[in-house]
């Protein structure tokens, strides 16, 4: 192979291995958890943390974090992984090894990005060590260069910052089962005021409280954060007139995890006109939920400024492409018989699901995917031992028929290819219809 080959080969291998596609979990490359999202130069960041599985003795109750990555995307489909910005290893103050770098955040001011991390100091200070440390850019991805030193006065994790329309900064954080407040020096280095304890009015009496997200809307404030009524965290939000409180308890934005997942972190964010929840839940860990996957759904406002609740789904925001690979287990609804989903390996979940269907007529719906013109035909990753066929139909269940599909027998995984109907253009709805009762598992589809 010659230098121009493989430097084009290379080109390739990273652009398959550093996007992820448009369905929940948005990552599947890799355990994230604690998604802060933030909208620069017309791009949406996802700053998370990193979870990894412990070795012996590592980490706290069984999580584990050794670095930071950044991930950003234009259309809300293709997330591009821009590789480790910080690492516990790299930053001067912190306990090396100690496996705990929680959740990040990220903002824009004085022509710089300011990234506010937390993690165990080397300097314990009345036994403790959950420091706050803040590293800076050029670029929303880094490289990014930390301090020296931790931020004076704060103690604790999950930092938030939140620069109000009138240019004051202020900084958050979750300590001892509070959440603290203070405001900003303009060099967002240190702090303006002393830190205080933010009243949360009718909260009740709940087990926790940590991870903060602030922002503006039409005047008034919300904070949101994970609270524990009983055994598992919640994303709740509460509103005041003031960025440090009072605030007033408002109610759940999303409910205690389906998976069981004991953890989950909230940000929030507008983007081209619609307002989207990034969370985390355990999805590709079910039987371990301290390795979390982050995943990300559309939010909705009612006109008094309440957040209707979000329920987690698995198709995720964004159109999909239709030559792309689209995962149609993550879908957007299902009948309620003649449909199961589970993981293609369950050693390596990273490999992602599969979809059974058993009986004639069941169907799945995977919604938005965009048709560009030319497309010519389906390739379907499937396998059935008795041999089975399907029907694609577009934006019903008796809509326009787009392709149907044989299958043939086969216990192995095989790509079937079948000729497209005539279609129209643009955004459509995929409804996949059994036209057997045969077994048969779906992988992925594509159009070419």
């Amino acid at each position: 192979m010659n230098r121009s080959a493989f430097q084009f080969f290379l080109a390739i291998l990273l652009l398959l291995t550093t996007f992820s596609r448009a369905q929940n979990p948005l990552i599947t490359s890799q355990f994230s958890a604690d998604p802060t999202a933030r909208v620069f130069n017309g791009k949406i960041y996802i700053y998370p943390s990193h979870d990894v599985p412990c070795g012996e003795g590592q980490g706290f109750i069984g999580f584990c974090m050794p670095d930071y990555h950044v991930f950003s995307s234009e259309n809300l489909t293709d997330w591009q992984d821009h590789g480790v910005i910080l690492s516990q290893n790299q930053v001067p103050w912190v306990e090396h090894d100690s496996y705990r770098m929680w959740a990040p955040d990220c903002v824009f001011t004085n022509g710089k990005y300011y990234y506010y991390f937390p993690a165990e100091a080397k300097e314990k200070i009345n036994g403790k060590g959950r420091r706050v440390g803040v590293a800076i850019a050029d670029k929303p991805e880094g490289p990014f260069t930390p301090e020296p030193n931790f931020m004076a006065g704060i103690y604790g994790i999950d930092p938030n910052v939140f620069i109000a329309k009138d240019g004051k900064a202020y900084i958050y954080w979750a300590d001892s089962r509070v959440i603290y407040g203070a405001q900003l020096k303009t060099n967002m280095l240190e702090l303006e005021t002393l830190p205080i304890p933010i009243k949360i009015n009718g909260i009740g009496n709940g087990k926790f409280i940590e991870g903060p997200f602030v922002f503006e809307r039409n005047g008034q404030f919300y904070l949101t954060f994970p609270y524990i009524p009983e055994t598992t965290e919640q994303l709740v939000y509460s509103l005041g007139t003031n960025p440090l409180g009072p605030f007033d308890y408002k109610g759940v934005i999303m409910k205690e995890s389906p998976v069981k997942c004991y953890t989950n972190h909230q940000s929030i964010v507008d983007y081209n006109g619609q307002s989207y929840l990034f969370y985390h839940h355990n999805d590709l860990s079910p039987k371990f939920d301290k390795n979390r996957s982050i995943k990300a759904d559309s939010l909705f406002f009612n006109p008094d400024g309440t957040i209707r609740e979000v329920i987690p789904s698995l198709r995720a925001i964004g159109i999909s492409r239709a030559e792309s690979h689209i995962q149609i287990d993550r879908c957007s609804s299902k009948s309620a018989t003649g449909v199961s989903l589970s993981f293609i390996d369950s050693i390596n979940t990273f490999k992602g699901w599969k979809v059974t269907m058993n009986q004639k007529d069941s169907w799945i719906r995977y919604n938005k995917v965009y048709f560009s013109t030319g497309l010519k035909k389906m390739v379907l990753n499937t396998k059935s031992a008795a041999g089975s066929s399907f029907e694609i139909r577009l934006d019903a269940l008796n809509g326009p028929l787009l392709v149907t599909v044989n299958i043939e027998k086969s216990g192995d995984w095989k790509l079937a290819v079948s000729k497209l109907k005539q279609y129209s253009t643009g955004v459509h709805d995929l409804y996949l219809v059994s036209k057997s009762s045969a077994p048969a598992e779906i992988d992925w589809l594509k159009f070419e």
